[in-house]
C-alpha cells in the first residue's frame, strides 16, 4: 500500500510544538507574504497558525505541515481547503517560506505528495489554486505536476503600483495520474 503522506524527499505531518512559532517567524522571508496574500498585508500570529490545525476532525480542510525525508526538518506548510465531498473537489494552498528551501525539488515533492492524498485517500476529482502572474517559480512547480492555466482573472492584484494578473489553475485526478506516470518513466521522480 503507498504511503499517501510521503514523498521521495518530504513528508507530511500534523502541527508540532514549536511549528506555529516557526511559521510566525519565517512568514517574514522575502516575498513570502505578498505572494501568499489576496488583498492587504496581514501578519500572522502563531495563535492563528495553531487554528489550521486546531480541528483534525474537520473534513473542509486538511492542514500538513511539510518536513524533509533527511533530517525531519521543517520546510513549510501545505492545505487542502474548502474541501467539496460532493463535487470531489479542493482548493490548495501551499508555503516554503525559507527561501534557501526553494529550488531544492521540495515545492515539486510537496505538490505531489499532497495530490497522491488529495486523489488516493480523499478520492477527489479536482484541485483547484490562484497564483500570481508574477510569481514564476510557483508556476512552473505547478505546471511540472500537471496543473493546467484555466483562467486568467485580469488585472486582479495591485502590487508594487502596477496590475497584475491572478491565475486559476486546476488539475483532474486523470491529469495528475498521467503526468506522474510520464516523469516517472523518464526517470525523473
Amino acid at each position: 500500500m503507498k504511503d499517501v503522506v510521503q514523498g521521495q524527499l518530504v513528508h507530511l505531518t500534523e502541527m508540532r510544538d514549536g511549528d506555529a512559532e516557526w511559521l510566525q517567524d519565517t512568514q517574514w522571508e522575502p516575498g513570502l507574504l505578498r505572494n501568499l496574500s489576496a488583498d492587504a498585508l496581514h501578519p500572522v500570529t502563531a495563535a492563528q497558525y495553531s487554528e489550521l490545525a486546531e480541528y483534525p476532525e474537520n473534513n473542509d480542510q486538511f492542514f500538513f505541515m511539510v518536513r524533509a525525508n533527511a533530517d525531519d526538518g521543517l520546510l513549510g506548510s501545505v492545505i487542502l481547503n474548502n474541501v467539496l465531498f460532493k463535487n470531489r473537489r479542493a482548493t490548495l494552498g501551499i508555503a516554503l517560506p525559507v527561501v534557501s528551501d526553494r529550488g531544492q525539488g521540495y515545492g515539486v515533492d510537496t505538490l505531489n505528495t499532497i495530490l497522491s492524498f488529495a486523489f488516493n485517500e480523499l478520492g477527489l476529482h479536482k484541485v483547484n489554486l490562484e497564483v500570481n502572474a508574477n510569481n514564476l517559480p510557483a508556476i512552473h512547480a505547478y505546471e511540472a505536476v500537471g496543473f493546467i492555466r484555466e483562467g486568467v482573472n485580469r488585472e486582479a492584484v495591485f502590487q508594487d503600483g502596477r496590475w497584475l494578473d491572478l491565475y486559476q489553475y486546476g488539475i483532474l485526478a486523470s491529469d495528475w495520474t498521467d503526468v506522474s506516470r510520464e516523469t516517472s518513466a523518464d526517470g525523473i521522480d
